[in-house]
């Protein structure tokens, strides 16, 4: 079974996309949550902030680990991201930007991806919003 991990980076009420390049064999042109495989002898920790370095050039700090779950026949491990560090490229994009959940309906996402956002927007999203004053 494939380990794949994936990563939601927020800011406010938006978070991070990216668009894969038309070049990319699984799923071109789709929006995605960055991330990629778990290399061997790796932890899912080590490999969520190797993955955004190598894809954006940006350091990213957990905020929360989502449960790991299998999906479609791979053990995914999605965290909730801050940025930490770094000035994003388009290392493995054709576009990046950011977006709010109001606007996922609007970009075709990679399955993953797309369950990921569900996932945090039916249950994690009330942790991300800031207390009233």
């Amino acid at each position: 079974m494939k380990h794949l991990v994936t990563g939601m980076l927020v800011d406010g009420d938006k978070f991070l996309i990216g668009r894969r390049k038309p070049d990319n064999k699984n799923h071109p042109n789709m929006w995605e949550l960055p991330g990629g495989k778990v290399e061997d002898g790796e932890s899912p920790f080590e490999a969520i902030n190797r993955e955004w370095m190598e894809e954006l050039n940006i350091g990213v700090k957990i905020l929360h680990q989502i449960p790991q779950r299998e999906m479609g026949g791979t053990m995914v491990y999605p965290y909730i991201l801050r940025y930490e560090s770094g000035r994003a490229k388009k290392n493995d994009h054709s576009d990046i930007k950011f977006i709010n959940f109001s606007e996922i309906n609007d970009y075709l996402f990679t399955p993953i991806s797309k369950e990921v956002i569900h996932i945090v927007k039916g249950s994690y999203l009330l942790f991300l919003r800031k207390p009233k004053e």
